[in-house]
């Protein structure tokens, strides 16, 4: 039988530093040592009408963000994103997506398209490096399939895809 007060002790030692880490937030994935600054930067990009725009017969599932460092200590630079469900085609998505990113600013800043194809063609390929002038930094638009579409032209389900805007010059040099 364990002594009434080390019981006690032993019980305060876990539950002090659970609590400790739900008021600082440290359990939310993303945002392990997000510093204040970068933390305002989530919330600016989070609130770009590109993440909240989507075409028709498409419905919203949910919002995610981060910034600060992983488990592994490299730095995870401000993020924000939505993920959607949608009975359209992957074309007819990357179709509505092209024409909001252009009506918003955004720019291709990929070296990968050859100066024959259109950026738009490219978009609709799946290459892409769309980028804005976000609040003084450079944004990093992506949207991806998960899973990758069939190619079909128009699928059973629905797909799952994500769109997200990420400060980045990692994800610059990958375009």
């Amino acid at each position: 039988m364990i002594p009434r007060s080390l019981g006690t002790i032993g019980a305060f030692t876990i539950v002090a530093p659970l609590a400790a880490c739900l008021l600082a937030a440290c359990g939310e994935p993303g945002h392990e040592r997000c510093p204040d600054h970068e933390e305002q930067r989530v919330k600016v990009l989070a609130q770009l009408p590109i993440l909240q725009a989507r075409p028709s017969s498409t419905t919203a599932a949910d919002a995610y963000s981060g910034c600060g460092v992983d488990h592994s200590g490299d730095a995870i630079p401000p993020y924000a994103g939505q993920r959607y469900h949608s009975t359209l085609a992957e074309p007819d998505i990357r179709a509505f997506y092209w024409g909001e990113l252009m009506k918003d600013g955004w720019r291709n800043a990929s070296p990968a398209i050859p100066p024959e194809v259109a950026p738009s063609l490219a978009f609709q390929r799946g290459v892409s490096c769309l980028v804005k002038d976000v609040a003084g930094a450079t944004a990093v638009f992506t949207i991806s399939f998960d899973p990758p579409p069939s190619p079909s032209p128009s699928p059973a389900a629905p797909m799952a895809y994500t769109v997200e805007a990420a400060d980045s010059p990692l994800r610059l040099s990958a375009c």
